[in-house]
């Protein structure tokens, strides 16, 4: 039988965000004070999103899974987001695929061990495929409206700059915190209306082990 985990990227569980960072109330600023935030133009304005950890409001972190368990295999997509603390929108993921993970395995090594360093290939489909690596970027604007990068990208690749392991903390899995620096277009989940244009992006966001 398989049991299907469904990734939300509109309306996410407030479970999710349990161990969540906020950030500071100013997000306007260029000068980045937090350990997790976005940094970047959209569609020709610059943007800098802000998380950290002293409750003021601003911006969340959290994460979501797209994962498929089949006969004690877990395979899919695990996301790191940044949203606004107000409704979780707007709202940037990052997603990293494909996972794929027997339940006897080492889970924990395993997931430390997915994201490296370097290039990643845009993911061109909404496939999961068992050994193909590649990176999603999903976008929600206040509105609600959702993106995504899966599609043709002319820019080629996103980097991953650094990754660090994070330890368990009350309420949540081992992480990942991944610096990443990216420029892709985003299409419009609906097919309506015209896509975004996000460059020079540079992101830190928060990966949690949802395999277990």
């Amino acid at each position: 039988m398989k049991i299907v985990k469904v990734a939300v990227f509109l309306v996410l569980a407030f479970t999710l965000f349990s161990a969540c960072k906020k950030s500071p109330a100013n997000t306007k600023t260029d000068t980045i004070t937090a350990e997790y935030y976005l940094k970047g133009t959209l569609n020709g304005k610059a943007v800098t999103w802000q998380a950290a950890i002293d409750g003021s409001p601003g911006y969340v972190t959290g994460s979501s899974g797209a994962l498929s368990l089949d006969q004690g295999v877990t395979t899919g997509e695990l996301t790191a987001l940044l949203s606004a603390t107000t409704g979780y929108q707007p709202q940037l993921g990052v997603g990293f695929r494909t996972f794929n993970v027997n339940y006897n395995q080492d889970i924990p090594a395993y997931f430390n061990s997915f994201v490296n360093t370097g290039a990643w290939a845009y993911a061109v489909n909404d496939n999961h495929t068992a050994g193909v690596k590649a990176i999603a970027i999903y976008y929600t604007d206040a509105q609600g409206k959702t993106y995504t990068s899966v599609g043709a990208q002319t820019g080629g690749s996103a980097n991953v700059v650094a990754v660090t392991p994070e330890a368990a903390r009350v309420g949540s899995n081992e992480s990942l915190k991944i610096k990443l620096t990216f420029s892709c277009t985003l299409y419009p989940t609906d097919g309506t209306g015209a896509t975004l244009a996000l460059t020079n992006a540079e992101a830190t966001v928060l990966l949690e082990d949802l395999l277990h």
